[in-house]
């Protein structure tokens, strides 16, 4: 039984190990769960982490949700316009209830200046939006991998990026609680794969003493 333990941490140390190797940036949305009465404010803290070598020089973001349940109220691109550099080029975009839309970029000579000061993580938006109504929706980044979801790094390349989302439940509304997570289904696959082996074995070593 200690080496059947035994061979499973070492394989998901292993997987782990590779996965945080090579892992992409992360984009979290905090809290992923909430629940607000009608008519109070619910806040909706939006991070990037894990830049690593990388930089955030540049976004074209379109943030979704459903504009009868929640208001916009205040809030947004305050916190990633600061670390953009100094005089960041901030464009005009789409901007309605339901689909709030952001673009900016650094100057094209600031790469350098960014790689040198900006942190590996910090925050890009803060969301501050009312309930107008029952029911549950969700708050995130549309589709589109060139307008509603592109983060741009060095050298004006776009960044692969693990991007989540916001449940906000309002008045009777309820969010459903997520599935487990991947490192625990792996866990579970792997302790599919190893224990059949070492049943099997136990029991050729129980007939083998029988007789």
């Amino acid at each position: 039984m200690k080496k059947l333990l035994a061979g499973l941490g070492l394989v998901s140390l292993a997987l782990l190990s590779g996965g945080v190797a090579q892992a992409n940036p992360v984009v979290t949305f905090l809290p992923s769960l909430q629940h607000v009465n009608i008519g109070d404010t619910a806040t909706i803290d939006v991070s990037i982490s894990g830049l690593g070598a990388e930089i955030l020089s540049a976004y074209d973001l379109n943030f979704h949700y459903n504009g009868s349940i929640l208001h916009w109220s205040a809030g947004g691109d305050g916190p990633i316009l600061a670390q953009l550099g100094s005089s960041p080029f901030v464009l005009n975009d789409p901007f309605s209830e339901g689909n709030l839309g952001y673009s900016a970029s650094a100057t094209y000579l600031d790469d350098e200046f960014l790689k040198a000061n900006q942190a590996d993580s910090f925050l890009l938006f803060s969301f501050q939006l009312i309930g107008q109504t029952d029911g549950v929706t969700n708050f995130g980044l549309g589709a589109d991998l060139d307008f509603d979801r592109n983060f741009v790094g060095l050298n004006a390349n776009s960044l692969t990026v693990d991007i989540g989302s916001a449940c906000v439940a309002v008045g009777t509304g309820k969010c459903e609680i997520p599935e487990p997570s991947s490192y625990g289904l792996v866990g579970l696959a792997l302790a599919g794969a190893f224990i059949p082996g070492f049943v099997s074995r136990r029991r050729r070593t129980g007939l083998a003493l029988k007789s």
